[in-house]
């Protein structure tokens, strides 16, 4: 199933934000982040070989869909997170399926709700890797 391959877009962007319990840095990090780039290219061919606008059809989005979103909602996060380690950019130019149906899933009716932008994001993953979460972190703003 797709949404557990997903899982190895996940774990390096988890071991990105859990990696400095391990003493990990920024060349840790680097290569947490291209194993995460080199996973999404399953996801940018599965959505080339569906020839649809969402991983669940052409209308609407499907399960597969809501399940990736927040995931990919953080994919712009890092380079703020970590200021200075521009090799932790969203490689936009070697995805644009998943560029345009990032945009759709933005106009989603349960995504407008619910989107958080890119600062609210970097912001409570700061709260992570300096070691002190901030589970309130949308409470305090």
């Amino acid at each position: 199933m797709l949404v557990e391959l997903f899982n190895r877009v996940v774990m390096p962007q988890m071991k990105i934000w859990f990696g400095w319990k391990r003493g990990q840095g920024e060349e840790d990090r680097a290569a947490h982040w291209a194993e995460c780039m080199q996973n999404l290219e399953r996801f940018e061919t599965e959505l080339g070989q569906r020839q649809t606008a969402y991983f669940g059809g052409q209308d609407f989005p499907g399960w597969l869909d809501y399940m990736i979103w927040p995931w990919m909602e953080r994919i712009n996060i890092y380079p703020l997170v970590f200021q200075g380690e521009t090799q932790l950019t969203y490689q936009s130019e070697k995805f644009p399926l998943l560029n345009t149906w990032m945009s759709k899933m933005k106009e989603d009716p349960a995504v407008v709700e619910y989107f958080l932008d890119d600062d609210t994001h970097a912001g409570f993953v700061k709260t992570i890797v300096t070691g002190t979460p901030n589970y309130d972190f949308l409470l305090n703003q």
